[in-house]
């Protein structure tokens, strides 16, 4: 029996043809074998036929030529799944060196243009067919960005006309509702593409399937990505891809919140710095001591009392000294000078002590005495 070796023409070298035609061949060089033919059952795939031939040739095979052509086959399966890992290499390769080109985008982008970017290298740099930015607040979402390949054929001009921006309900939109509250990813394939989705931009899109994914921070969705490959369904490196660069997207976001927060306060702490020191030239303009100004910044007089002078005070003596000084010859605690000024105990102790110092007396009653016979004393010096 001469068994020809599975061949990979031009055109059917999917491994689902590969596959197919090695258990064809397996199957007519063996014979109906019940292990081989269960293999029918789970569609065979080049790596369970790669199995079955592999413990065929172990335990052995009726003929030397059955055995070379079992032998065939499986060099030929193996070369298939080779090929099939190169190209799984490659196509990781390019994802990963998009990916990084993408972040690395997002990274630079400022905020204002952030969902421009993201779009445009979705398409062009991980070569999806479609990618759209929405932004969600409180119960409605807004598409704001999208971007199309520019190898994809076809008339998207209605839908990129269509993404402007418009507020949309998330009642018209149970999926993006859904991955809202959840903050979790969805994907739709062929078969569901038509449920629970929002139908106008739909329809304009007309994709095989899609992915959406939430931008989450601070633990809320402020935006959702959505993208498709337009005629080809998504896979399981899709859902990470895309999940990665959401996750970008939330650090660029909160990154950019984060610098405007601190410049807003920047702003705010120079204004106040800018109004304290109008305020303290202004004081040194108008001669205004410390003592004048009192302890409390803000403090209203209109309900507090100031002593009538009725004795010539010392020159050295600031008004408010002057005012304590009046009160102390009356025999007034420094409580009761405190309620009457509307100053602190502490303060009225310091102008006391102060007073005490500059008229040259250590106790309240040579103070009363001097306050008192102050038309016939002599200028009080420091």
């Amino acid at each position: 029996m001469v068994v020809q070796s599975v061949t990979t023409p031009a055109g059917r070298n999917s491994d689902a043809h590969v596959a197919e035609q090695a258990f064809a061949e397996l199957v007519e060089l063996i014979g109906p074998d019940p292990e081989l033919l269960r293999l029918q059952e789970f569609n065979p795939s080049l790596s369970l036929v790669r199995d079955y031939a592999g413990r065929a040739l172990r335990t052995g095979l009726p003929s030397p030529e059955v055995t070379v052509a079992v032998a065939t086959i499986l060099t030929t399966v193996d070369t298939a799944i080779r090929a099939d890992i190169a190209r799984r290499v490659r196509v990781h390769s390019r994802q990963f060196s998009g990916l990084t080109r993408v972040a690395r985008a997002i990274d630079s982008a400022g905020s204002a243009c952030l969902s421009d970017v993201l779009t445009r290298e979705l398409c062009t740099a991980l070569g999806y067919g479609k990618a759209m930015y929405s932004a969600v607040s409180g119960s409605s979402w807004s598409p704001v960005s999208i971007s199309v390949n520019p190898e994809l054929r076809g008339d998207f001009d209605p839908l990129v006309a269509a993404v402007n921006g418009s507020s949309i309900p998330l009642r018209d939109a149970p999926r993006e509702a859904e991955l809202v509250r959840r903050r979790r990813l969805y994907a739709v394939g062929p078969s569901e593409v038509n449920r629970h989705t929002y139908r106008p931009l739909l329809e304009l899109s007309r994709p095989a399937g899609y992915l959406a994914v939430p931008v989450v921070v601070a633990d809320r969705a402020i935006a959702i990505i959505h993208v498709d490959r337009h005629d080809n369904d998504l896979n399981e490196a899709d859902f990470h891809l895309i999940t990665t660069l959401a996750q970008a997207c939330s650090l660029a976001t909160e990154s950019a919140r984060l610098r405007a927060a601190i410049t807003d306060q920047n702003r705010r702490t120079t204004a106040d710095l800018d109004r304290l020191e109008r305020a303290l030239r202004a004081l040194e303009r108008a001669g205004v001591t410390l003592d004048d100004i009192g302890e409390h910044p803000g403090e209203q007089r209109t309900e507090c009392e100031t002593a009538t002078p009725t004795a010539d005070y010392p020159a050295t003596l600031t008004a408010r000294e002057r005012d304590v000084l009046a009160l102390v010859a009356t025999g007034a605690t420094n409580a009761a000078i405190s309620r009457r000024l509307c100053i602190s105990d502490g303060t009225v102790k310091s102008h006391v002590q102060r007073i005490f110092k500059k008229i040259g007396v250590s106790t309240r009653a040579e103070a009363a005495a001097q306050y008192a016979g102050r038309r016939s004393l002599p200028e009080f010096s420091r």
